[in-house]
């Protein structure tokens, strides 16, 4: 199952999920940022979006003076980019969350920016959520949108 919703959106993009999906991937095309904003992706279920309990670290890889700088962060109040640090960033990639047991979820993220032809964007971590996944957005931190589209694919348990 593929949905795509075209950017702007305001300053979040709200999807759906199917009952009984076991992984979705979130591929990002193009997306900027109007006020130098990193991308924040929030879980929900029936009692609405969760805003605490993640486990996360994020970050970015770049060419530097050693060939090896990067730079890390970690939320705990949703899963999100690090180093998008300019409005003129277009923004390719994508995000996978995974269902591994129950209803925790792991999710990962690698991305590449326009203004940064040598960085690699990253992270990964997990989230228990109180219920069944129902819902999640993608948002950005500050500000709103001002091009791109995501595109959310769902994988059944038994696909």
């Amino acid at each position: 199952i593929s949905t795509t919703v075209t950017l702007p959106a305001a300053n979040s993009t709200t999807h759906n999920i199917t009952t009984g999906v076991k992984k979705i991937e979130i591929l990002v095309s193009r997306v900027s940022s109007a006020n130098n904003s990193n991308l924040h992706l929030l879980l929900g279920d029936s009692g609405g979006f969760e805003t605490s309990g993640y486990g996360h670290a994020m970050g970015y890889h770049r060419t530097g003076t050693s060939s090896r700088e990067a730079t890390v962060a970690a939320y705990t109040d949703g899963f999100t980019t690090n180093g998008f640090g300019s409005s003129s960033y277009q923004i390719w990639g994508n995000w996978k969350i995974w269902n591994t047991t129950g209803n925790t979820w792991i999710a990962e993220h690698m991305m590449w920016g326009s203004l940064a032809d040598n960085h690699t964007f990253y992270g990964n971590g997990y989230k228990e959520l109180s219920g069944t996944l129902t819902q999640f957005t993608v948002a950005t931190l500050s500000g709103s949108f001002d091009t791109g589209s995501t595109t959310m694919v769902e994988t059944m348990g038994d696909d």
